[in-house]
């Protein structure tokens, strides 16, 4: 099965160089970069890298729409390159490359494969609570239980990608897909990753959390 690593990246400058660079010592395959938009040297980095590797695909946003955008410009790009599979990894180095085999293994046999992390206090508290609030409400209305609901670290086969689009630009995209697995009813797997947090500000906050919370009776109630 060829899979394709989609790297979404905004802002992380040399984050993402190394990210890329930790990606390619462990992974064999194409690996698609997104850059959504960024106002920082991130793009200019990466091409200066990359922009010569054969194994390495860099795209631009010319203007920031938002990590589910990024996500899906990474989808329809692995889908071109003649992938049957997708994993997504952050670029911000919270996501360890060790992991990829796993999850490309699992893929064989399961659809979906989400990485989760051991909820503990290495997680930002709003974090840590809007996951488990999110993850009961979930459950509660889908019928699905996952072990870390918020976790970015994922992959999932092309047969599957029409029935778990998400329609979230920023955050809630993992949420989301939840609910569209619940509904549709769609076997996934897990596998345990690291815990990294390289900095507690970023990322979701309490308001994005309570959006996201918001939004999930909407995704009941939809189609």
């Amino acid at each position: 099965m060829r899979t394709i690593v989609i790297v979404p990246e905004y802002n992380e400058n040399i984050r993402a160089v190394k990210t890329i660079k930790d990606i390619l010592k462990v992974f064999k395959g194409q690996v698609v970069v997104v850059d959504d938009g960024s106002g920082d040297d991130s793009f200019r980095l990466l091409k200066q890298r990359y922009d010569k590797s054969s194994r390495v695909k860099i795209i631009r946003h010319m203007i920031n729409l938002g990590k589910g955008s990024a996500m899906k410009t990474g989808v329809e790009m692995a889908w071109k390159l003649g992938a049957e599979a997708a994993i997504f990894v952050d670029a911000d180095g919270q996501h360890n490359p060790k992991y990829i085999k796993s999850i490309e293994n699992k893929l064989e046999n399961y659809p979906i494969v989400f990485g989760y992390r051991v909820l503990s206090r290495k997680m930002p508290f709003v974090r840590r609570l809007g996951n488990i609030v999110a993850a009961k409400l979930v459950e509660i209305l889908f019928n699905i239980k996952k072990r870390d609901l918020l976790s970015g670290y994922l992959g999932f086969r092309k047969e599957v990608y029409k029935q778990i689009e998400w329609s979230s630009q920023r955050y809630g995209i993992e949420t989301e897909m939840a609910t569209k697995i619940g509904k549709n009813k769609i076997p996934f797997s897990e596998v345990k990753v690291d815990t990294i947090y390289i900095d507690k500000y970023k990322g979701v906050n309490i308001v994005d959390a309570i959006k996201v919370l918001i939004q999930i009776p909407f995704w009941y109630f939809s189609k």
